[in-house]
């Protein structure tokens, strides 16, 4: 989630409720408690603030700030249910109180809880029509619900509000991206790497500011995750084709794969030496800085297998397709909490004769197989899968891959095999805001989410056509 909120600001203790104190002689003692435990907080060091807080609260049982924290520190730990219920004591305990509407509707924001969000964040700017964090805390669900033009409107009071706030200048950049004004969003996204999270490179070199790079070695570094490499590499053509020496330093899994590009020179793996270069780049800037014009973007594919690998599939025998199913994120991550589907959803494609189901799962995941008592009809290829070259040499022998968002899928739609997306309700900017087409990637077909947490009918959707795909 983008979403940023704030602590809840210390009250002065006259305003908070009057509880017995039996572990405390003062009150001035709680207070350097709760301050202590805060700090923790926001240290990160969720944990131990949480124990804190639960301590604290056995003396405090109705202390608004207190349940307030708390709920704040639960949901960053991903206990969602317990957070929401937290931030509604501590609004009952203070119900005019506009951070603690928003709170509570980040809380509800992260279950995925939207509806009921947008309700307490509009709450928030009613009590309080300057809370500049309010407007941007609704902007983010409006955006969720797919409310674009509102969501920009809100960003943009959140700006006026507060000019300084970077994070809402990067929010509105994403929410730009969605409604696919990819110039002007890709341009206002680079104020991303004023924020403390946006990894700084440790260069002598100078950044490339997209001036002329002919007989230059230019640098690209992996600024976000697997899945930015393997969208954002493509724009490393265009370096090539104005004379420059193009140099990637990429994550070790991508390494062998990346090597196969033809318009790249030199491949690096994080924590190997690397060689001379005169410029560095992020990777994500690359569309803005080569000022690239999306309305021409290639339709060839540019990540293709490596010409030799162990991975070997089995034969197709009397089946029709071959097909790869990717079902699970990270566990413990909110995003990939919402963009994971249950791998019994797979199951109702199983033991169709037509079919042969291969699963490129990585990760504890991988087990669902198994659980499921599924190892006689799904393949598992994931388990003997090791880096992203293998990964390509798998797919590069499916006739589809089914996805949801995550790696595999950009690989597979990197090289031009026929890729199905599995989309929530809110789905990454990268796949931008409706529509079952991308604009990277012409051989991918996305299926949304009608609504949070709905699978039903994106398998229904899937289950016709791939019915019309084994019909052809």
């Amino acid at each position: 989630m983008h979403d940023t909120p704030s602590l809840y600001p210390l009250r002065p203790e006259s305003q908070a409720s009057s509880a017995p104190t039996p572990l405390f002689g003062k009150d001035d003692t709680f207070v350097q408690q709760l301050r202590l435990a805060a700090q923790a907080h926001r240290a990160g060091r969720l944990e131990e603030a949480i124990t804190a807080y639960l301590r604290l609260l056995a003396v405090r049982p109705y202390h608004a700030e207190l349940h307030n924290n708390l709920g704040v520190a639960l949901r960053l730990a991903g206990k969602l249910d317990a957070s929401v219920g937290h931030h509604r004591l501590a609004l009952a305990a203070d119900p005019d109180n506009p951070a603690l509407h928003s709170n509570l509707g980040n809380a509800l924001r992260a279950a995925n809880r939207l509806d009921e969000a947008v309700k307490h964040h509009f709450q928030s700017i009613t009590l309080n029509r300057d809370y500049g964090e309010g407007f941007f805390n609704l902007a983010l669900c409006l955006r969720d619900l797919g409310r674009v033009d509102e969501a920009v409107g809100c960003f943009g009071r959140a700006l006026a509000l507060n000019p300084d706030n970077r994070r809402a200048r990067v929010e509105m950049a994403i929410t730009l991206l969605m409604r696919g004004e990819l110039a002007e969003g890709f341009a206002a996204y680079e104020t991303r790497k004023r924020l403390p999270e946006t990894p700084v490179p440790d260069f002598t070199q100078p950044a490339w500011d997209g001036g002329p790079i002919g007989g230059k070695r230019i640098l690209l570094y992996p600024e976000q995750g697997l899945g930015d490499v393997l969208l954002f590499i493509r724009f490393a053509r265009e370096l090539k084709r104005r004379g420059a020496t193009v140099i990637v330093l990429c994550q070790a899994l991508l390494k062998e794969l990346l090597g196969t590009v033809d318009f790249i020179d030199q491949v690096v793996a994080e924590g190997e030496p690397l060689p001379a270069f005169d410029l560095h780049a992020s990777m994500v800037s690359l569309p803005h800085l080569c000022r690239v014009d999306f309305g021409s973007l290639s339709r060839e594919p540019y990540l293709r297998a490596p010409e030799t690998s162990r991975i070997k599939l089995g034969h197709l025998d009397r089946a029709k397709l071959r097909v790869g199913i990717y079902w699970a994120g990270t566990p413990g991550r909110t995003q990939d909490r919402q963009r994971s589907v249950e791998f019994s959803r797979f199951m109702e494609l199983a033991g169709d004769p037509d079919l042969l189901l291969f699963s490129l799962q990585g990760g504890v995941h991988q087990k669902d197989i198994q659980q499921a008592g599924a190892g006689g009809l799904v393949h598992d290829v994931g388990r003997g899968i090791f880096d992203f070259a293998e990964a390509a040499t798998a797919l590069s022998q499916l006739d589809l891959l089914i996805s949801i968002d995550a790696p595999i899928a950009h690989l597979a739609a990197a090289m031009g095999l026929r890729t199905w997306v599995l989309l929530p309700s809110a789905a990454d900017w990268r796949w931008q805001l409706g529509g079952s087409r991308a604009p990277w990637y012409p051989t991918a077909r996305l299926y949304r989410q009608p609504r949070p947490g709905d699978w039903d009918q994106v398998f229904a959707d899937l289950r016709g056509d791939l019915a019309q795909l084994k019909g052809r």
